[in-house]
């Protein structure tokens, strides 16, 4: 058990690494319908515009592609009933390959809009497709600008969920 906040965190660089290199913006720790009985809080969401030919058009906003990831270090982090909240076009697991076995060996119904378990290479620099499940489609039922404000939110709070105010806002 103590292994699983570094295995957390690896994890989650990675998912970093990903995002940065293959999204436009992205946060960590996205919060929707905070301050609701509803509130549920996605590890990670990219946004990626729409741009054909690299133009922007008036639609690239809400034909972009919002990715979701959520981190599972083990199999009581993936059963403890926290995350696996998927609001994205695509929606990863990320987890050690390890625990990607156990739970494709286990039978286990996976999330109807999950698109693919995401697991590190041997040599833990990038996150590669272990299990494909993007045969079914997925649709978002979130309008962009709600996941884009979603982003930008959480933009503005620190780790402890205070509010970081701007020098213009002081």
């Amino acid at each position: 058990m103590s292994k699983r906040p570094n295995i957390t965190k690896m994890l989650s660089d990675l998912v970093a690494k990903r995002l940065t290199t293959q999204n436009n913006y992205w946060a960590a720790e996205v919060n929707f319908d905070k301050n609701t009985q509803q509130n549920r809080r996605v590890d990670f969401v990219g946004f990626k515009p729409l741009t054909p030919d690299y133009v922007v058009a008036p639609t690239s906003v809400e034909l972009g592609c919002f990715t979701c990831y959520e981190v599972k270090s083990c199999i009581e982090d993936y059963n403890s009933g926290n995350g696996l909240t998927f609001y994205g076009d695509k929606n990863y697991l990320v987890c050690t390959d390890e625990l990607a076995n156990e739970l494709k060996n286990s039978l286990i119904v996976w999330p109807h809009n999950l698109s693919g378990v995401l697991c590190p290479t041997k040599n833990w620099k990038q996150l590669r497709l272990k299990i494909d499940l993007s045969g079914s489609k997925v649709y978002r039922i979130r309008p962009a600008s709600e996941m884009l404000w979603a982003i930008c939110q959480s933009h503005d709070y620190d780790r402890n969920g205070i509010y970081q105010y701007s020098e213009a806002e002081k």
